[in-house]
């Protein structure tokens, strides 16, 4: 009788290009070991293959009570290899606590049943290169540039009456009919309930440096669109 096979263990991580844009990784381990294994075998042909493309941890494969990665390390290490991780997904409250304190965003994790809408949060002064602003439970305005570098991240919509040159994540806990707006659209990525796309050189010509919106249709496919449709 032929001898059954074992089926093979998944690997530590895994590489997904979304739909949209960007790279997920895959966490099937927390393991620093393993994952360090894995990446020397994954990258050893290809190590300068994705110049930089944007990635998102997606932690819906780890178990429930599994200790969290060395973020800063793990980070760090795909960023050696050409990914520019800068987020996770699908993360439990302690995974998504300590990826925030490594400063990684932290996409698609449900709000608290009893929380209740915030008020509108309002930045009046331009958004420097490494600055981040979060309105928790609401949306955001923000009335100056947001320059490259820089992260606007809200639960609710948000609405730059300025120059939107860094990075955009509306929906922030899973709010599909969130959007973006900005009278100038020039952003290096937009995100919408976990959603995204990046920009390698501009956005379409269409919106590109124009008023434009950003918006989820069937809460999948980011659309943009200029804000004032002929």
């Amino acid at each position: 009788m032929p001898r059954r096979r074992e089926p093979r263990p998944a690997p530590a991580l895994e590489l997904k290009t979304t739909r949209l844009a960007g790279i997920q990784v895959i966490l099937n381990s927390a393991e620093h070991a393993a994952l360090d294994t894995h990446l020397t075998t994954l990258f050893a042909a290809t190590p300068d293959f994705f110049g930089g493309e944007a990635a998102v941890f997606e932690c819906s494969r780890l178990p429930a009570d599994a200790a969290s990665p060395d973020w800063v390390w793990l980070a760090q290490e795909l960023k050696n290899r050409g990914l520019n991780p800068f987020a996770v997904q699908n993360a439990s409250a302690e995974l998504a606590a300590a990826a925030t304190q490594a400063g990684l965003l932290v996409l698609n994790q449900a709000a608290p049943a009893a929380a209740a809408s915030a008020p509108t949060r309002i930045i009046d002064k331009p958004l420097r290169s490494g600055q981040r602003v979060y309105a928790a439970g609401g949306d955001i305005v923000v009335l100056a540039a947001v320059n490259p570098g820089a992260e606007v991240i809200a639960d609710g919509s948000i609405h730059v009456y300025a120059p939107l040159k860094g990075r955009a994540l509306a929906g922030a806990r899973g709010d599909t009919a969130a959007r973006i707006f900005t009278t100038q659209l020039e952003a290096e990525l937009v995100s919408i309930a976990g959603v995204y796309r990046t920009f390698e050189s501009a956005p379409d010509a269409a919106v590109a440096g124009k008023p434009a919106q950003i918006r989820l249709a069937d809460a999948s496919q980011i659309v943009i669109e200029p804000l004032h449709p002929q």
